[in-house]
């Protein structure tokens, strides 16, 4: 599968979330996920090139998921595999016998809506701020400038500032503010 995303980061996050309740959303309850976050042992930064595979372990709760993400070549779409992990620490052991290395953990509130097509999270990420993901995750092949302009769109229409676009990943943004 393939995952085309765009994030923003929220000033009026409040207004966002009464926006889009207001078209309809219905919103989760509030998830609570610590993602753990690992390189190849060889990396020596986090400027993640494409083609480099980022694991990551997410726990929600006692449900621990692992996550194989492949950013593709010149897009913002990422390759994508996870699955449900029984136990988070073997897990965690296993991914460092496999030569990679422990970068960075993110500790975030999440509450989730869809609204069409795309998934909608709003996160509050320790240390970071507020932020909106829109996403969508799908099998067709080189769609990714399609499906970021009708995300943008849906920036447009909930009063999202565009100029607080992030073109980077919460693990990257930690990893630099620990720098």
């Amino acid at each position: 599968m393939n995952e085309i995303e765009i994030k923003v980061k929220l000033d009026n996050k409040n207004e966002v979330v009464e926006m889009l309740k207001k078209e309809g959303c219905i919103f989760s309850e509030v998830k609570h996920q610590v993602d753990t976050v690992f390189l190849e042992k060889s990396v020596t930064d986090f400027n993640i090139k494409p083609g480099m595979i980022v694991l990551r372990i997410r726990t929600i709760g006692n449900k621990n998921l692992i996550t194989l993400k492949q950013r593709k070549e010149k897009t913002m779409e990422s390759k994508e595999i996870e699955f449900g992990v029984d136990n988070r620490e073997l897990c965690k052991d296993l991914i460092t016998i496999l030569g990679y290395k422990e970068m960075v953990t993110i500790d975030k509130k999440r509450i989730e809506t869809k609204y069409n097509n795309f998934n909608i999270c709003i996160d509050d990420v320790d240390r970071l701020g507020s932020f909106i993901e829109i996403e969508i995750v799908t099998s067709e092949e080189g769609m990714s400038n399609y499906y970021e302009e009708k995300m943008i769109e849906l920036c447009r229409k909930f009063g999202i500032d565009l100029n607080n676009r992030i073109n980077s990943h919460y693990d990257t943004m930690l990893y630099n503010l620990n720098k």
